[in-house]
């Protein structure tokens, strides 16, 4: 069994894996019904594009690699970056910090009407965050940088 964000799913894991040990896998497929999962052949320390998992309502959930954080298991602060394509607000950029004592949620929305209304509740957001964690939480709004694209 896998718990991914509070949902535990079935799953079937290769002999030679075992409790405790830590993988990176590659999204081989996914669809309505499963997702199927694969241990990297070759080059296991090679980066693997994140996947887009499709949300119901329309929306995309893209896990971001953090090129910024520092590896390894005995770091006292956790980072995880998600791009969710919301359906009515575009691409909302989740950051999450985590330590000991405090859990800091940065969100980038576009400018515009999808920042206001970010904005309006992420006051929501930090006390849901708050009542399902035991640490402070706070939670900053800003505007989503947009790409640009320069051809000379």
């Amino acid at each position: 069994m896998l718990n991914i964000a509070g949902a535990v799913l079935e799953a079937e894991l290769p002999r030679q894996v075992k409790a405790g040990e830590q993988l990176r896998l590659v999204v081989r497929h996914v669809d309505e019904q499963r997702v199927v999962l694969e241990l990297p052949q070759g080059q296991p320390n090679a980066p693997v594009p994140p996947p887009a998992l499709a949300l119901p309502g329309g929306g995309q959930l893209r896990v971001v690699p953090d090129e910024e954080a520092p590896a390894g298991p005995s770091d006292a602060v956790h980072r995880l970056a998600l791009d969710y394509e919301a359906p009515a607000l575009g691409t909302l950029e989740l950051r999450f910090e985590l330590d000991a004592g405090a859990l800091r949620v940065s969100v980038a929305a576009p400018p515009g009407q999808a920042l206001e209304l970010t904005g309006e509740r992420a006051g929501e957001l930090r006390s849901v965050l708050a009542r399902t964690g035991e640490r402070a939480v706070s939670v900053t709004v800003r505007p989503r940088r947009e790409p640009l694209d320069v051809y000379a």
